[in-house]
């Protein structure tokens, strides 16, 4: 389902090996060509429809003008069509050459400290300024992965679950461009000029320079709005293909053609961080429309996608039930959990809870952490879903425990206060084996057995629905250890062959002044 025009556009080339890396073609239009209208994206599926790409121009390959079309020949079609794979090729590497966007937690919360130190700040100003910063950063994670996949070995890419989300990255690329398109076109309708363009086609203007993206500019609320469905529709493009690359690999994997792990790395962090923003910017748009036009900022329980009061005692419940719902499906038993909570004062004062069953934990003190729930009910819902397996298949009667350690920052300090949080989860599963210790973070590693095990449960690894866990493929360690990563934390694993297994995670959060700011 690769485009023969795409695949010649960002270097997946159906030529000979020698010839894959071959240098991206520089050559601008000629200013007839500029006005040219072309659909990007249209799938051509088999090698032998080159030529109806070629004499015909049909709606599932590349298309000019239809007027310039009624006066040109196959050789000029040939040119034209060279030409503008040549810019959308020039135009994903200059995407592709851009730094990777940088996001910190505090950058997520620059809206309440902004409108903090500014009381007169306009927030439909400050949205469409994040509307623009999320739409460049999406047009720069999507180049850098475009140009990823092009690297990859053509055989790799003959992969149809490669190629599955090679092309859900070329989508993306066109929803993004057809949005830039259509906003320009409006804007100059708008104006009084006389605009031409037929339904699903992008407008070439400068497209062999992408300093046209860099200059258009979402400047209105209902502009906003359309980059809202834009964003919904990226997200749900993207929704399941973490199945499909991991399907993907384990199947070229034999042939040793791929670094799995630097690949994957970097693919999954980046895929993370587009639905952040995404997310980020969805959330904010939603809440800032609730809230009114100089709406205090500060009262709201969540700023985009940072929540600022996660119950960690709750999220935990919520995880811990979850799995074990599932994981009594199969062994028609419940696992206890016990937890230990330890806040650390300004004061280096602790404040100590011992709940014995996490279910009643609504009769505890809230141990608050602001952070992204999300994140961390993905690797809270992998991590227990291993210890509670590991208890119900070794026959352990014990609890799963929990040590949950937190710190209230001393907002007297003229530091930084940066809320802190770690969690010890220990089981007495039996332990992990020595020799496969090293592997828990390896993609594609699991100790899921999907022809020992039977459906009722294989539903514990359908995961979450707000999650999106990817269980019993040998991503949820991998994966939860980038999540955690992603604003410096981390996960480290130690076990004892035959007794248990402690989990250690850990989680930097906000500067808590910028709460108060």
């Amino acid at each position: 389902m690769i485009s023969q025009v795409l695949r010649k556009t960002t270097g997946v080339s159906t030529k000979p090996a020698a010839l894959h890396n071959s240098r991206l073609l520089n050559s601008p239009f000629s200013t007839k060509s500029k006005q040219l209208q072309l659909s990007l994206f249209k799938q051509i599926s088999r090698p032998q429809q080159q030529k109806q790409l070629i004499k015909g121009f049909t709606n599932n390959s590349i298309v000019p003008n239809k007027r310039a079309l009624s006066t040109t020949t196959d050789s000029e079609a040939v040119q034209i069509q060279h030409k503008l794979r040549t810019s959308v090729q020039q135009l994903i590497h200059q995407l592709s050459t851009k730094p990777l966007p940088t996001v910190s937690l505090n950058d997520l919360l620059k809206f309440q400290t902004k409108q903090h130190n500014d009381k007169s700040a306009n927030t439909t100003v400050m949205l469409v300024q994040n509307a623009n910063e999320t739409l460049n950063d999406l047009f720069v994670l999507v180049g850098k992965r475009l140009m990823k996949f092009a690297k990859l070995p053509y055989i790799v890419m003959l992969n149809p679950k490669m190629a599955l989300i090679y092309n859900t990255y070329l989508d993306t690329l066109k929803v993004l461009l057809q949005f830039v398109d259509s906003q320009m076109l409006a804007a100059n309708s708008t104006s009084g000029a006389n605009v031409e363009k037929p339904d699903d086609s992008i407008l070439l203007s400068q497209f062999d320079d992408c300093s046209y993206l860099d200059d258009f500019k979402i400047v209105t609320p209902e502009q906003n709005e359309d980059f809202i469905n834009v964003l919904n529709k990226i997200i749900e493009m993207h929704t399941d293909n973490v199945s499909y690359l991991s399907e993907g690999f384990e199947e070229v994997n034999g042939m040793q053609l791929v670094d799995e792990k630097v690949f994957l790395n970097d693919h999954l962090k980046e895929r993370i961080l587009m639905r952040l923003l995404a997310q980020h910017h969805i959330k904010l748009t939603s809440q800032l429309k609730e809230l009114g036009e100089g709406g205090d900022l500060g009262k709201l329980d969540s700023i985009g996608i940072i929540d600022k009061n996660i119950n960690i005692l709750d999220l935990l419940n919520r995880s811990f039930q979850f799995v074990n719902d599932m994981a009594a499906l199969k062994y028609d038993e419940r696992i206890g959990m016990k937890v230990k909570t330890i806040t650390i004062n300004p004061d280096n004062s602790r404040t100590v809870q011992e709940i014995e069953d996490i279910g009643k934990f609504e009769d505890y003190e809230p141990i608050v952490f602001p952070y992204i729930t999300s994140h961390i009910e993905y690797v809270f819902n992998e991590i227990l879903k291993n210890s509670t397996r590991a208890h119900a298949e070794n026959n352990v009667s014990e609890p799963v425990e929990a040590l949950v350690v937190v710190n209230k920052p001393d907002l007297t300090s003229p530091d930084p206060q940066l809320y802190k949080l770690e969690v010890r989860v220990s089981d007495k599963g039996k332990g992990v084996k020595p020799e496969i210790i090293d592997k828990l973070f390896e993609y594609s590693f699991t100790t899921f057995d999907d022809q020992a095990e039977d459906d009722d449960y294989k539903t514990l690894n359908s995961g979450s629905q707000s999650a999106n866990i990817i269980a019993g493929m040998g991503y949820g360690l991998p994966l939860s250890l980038t999540y955690n990563k992603l604003f410096h934390g981390d996960i480290r694993l130690k076990s004892i062959y035959g007794d248990g297994t402690n989990v250690y995670l850990s989680w930097t959060g906000i500067d808590a002044k910028k709460l108060i700011e």
